[in-house]
């Protein structure tokens, strides 16, 4: 972002502030958008606004195109953490709910320190610096958890209700 978009190192930060905002909108929203859905919308909602998101970093080209992917990333970030959390929380085992969020959040940070050096490999030494062809892998990554969800069987099983 600086070197092809020439965006200073103190509006990268404010990107940041911005995609936090994105989240905070999420939570505030989430229970009167879609709280009503079932599991299994919910995470068919949150796979596509993570797919969708992750492409519209294709479409960077000015601070306030930057703007509006931050905020959009933040509020799918946010949906699918969410969603995460709702699921793991539906189907835990009574009185390992703690370890459960641990083991969760655990596997979590792993796959996301992965996926940056994965990321970064693929940047620097595959793709010679061009973000384009990373982002669409992210975006097809992410949408192939609509081919992963159906194993999970979740029937019309609404948000809250034990599984």
């Amino acid at each position: 972002m600086t070197d092809s978009l020439r965006f200073s190192q103190s509006y990268i930060g404010i990107l940041s502030s911005i995609s936090a905002l994105g989240w905070i909108v999420g939570a505030l929203l989430y229970r009167p958008i879609f709280g009503n859905l079932t599991l299994k919308q919910l995470l068919n909602v949150s796979i596509g606004f993570g797919a969708l998101t992750t492409a519209t970093f294709l479409f960077l080209s000015s601070e306030v195109s930057a703007a509006v992917v931050y905020f959009g990333s933040g509020f799918a970030g946010m949906l699918a953490m969410v969603a995460t959390l709702t699921l793991a929380a539906d189907y835990c085992p009574p009185r390992v709910e703690g370890f459960t969020f641990a083991a969760l959040m655990s596997v979590s940070n792993l796959a996301s320190t992965l996926a940056n050096n994965v990321g970064s490999l693929l940047y620097a030494d595959i793709f010679d610096y061009s973000l384009p062809p990373l982002v669409m892998i992210s975006a097809a990554v992410t949408a192939v958890a609509f081919f992963v969800l159906p194993l999970l069987e979740l029937g019309d099983k609404m948000q809250g209700e034990p599984g």
